[in-house]
């Protein structure tokens, strides 16, 4: 009997556990988040093709359209300082990040960044639209 107690409760806890998205969200103005996205322009840098390739699939940019969704991601990181040597031999360091943000005429709206363990895929890149697509109204 103790045991289904106990899987009572910590089923809801690992279910939740498992999960958790780690990524760092900032929303800095509250009427992106409140309004329609009509269209956004896509820009990858560094150019990516699988990066690029996925989120064509999952939304219809438009070349000329003000608000700019700028993805930005880096594989392969390795960290020199001294400072971080710790974190290095204690923890998981991260190798690769992945940024969204989203832009018009130079006004930063909003933010989507995740560090990852390993190199960025596709996968890493719908999640985090989906993520976008979450937390504004397309």
């Amino acid at each position: 009997m103790k045991h289904l107690v106990y899987s009572f409760f910590l089923l809801p806890i690992l279910f939740f556990q498992g999960c958790s998205d780690n990524a760092t969200v900032n929303i800095f103005d509250e009427k992106i988040a409140q309004s329609k996205i009509e269209c956004m322009r896509l820009v990858v840098f560094p150019p990516d093709e699988e990066v690029q390739k996925t989120l064509n699939g999952l939304y219809s940019f438009d070349d000329s359209c003000s608000i700019k969704l700028e993805v930005s991601l880096k594989s392969g990181i390795v960290c020199n300082s001294n400072q971080n040597s710790d974190k290095k031999a204690l923890s998981n360091f991260p190798t690769s990040y992945l940024r969204m943000q989203i832009s018009k005429s130079g006004k930063l709206f909003y933010s989507y960044y995740i560090d990852l363990m390993h190199g960025v895929t596709q996968r890493d890149a719908k999640i985090a639209f989906e993520r976008v697509k979450k937390d504004l109204i397309f």
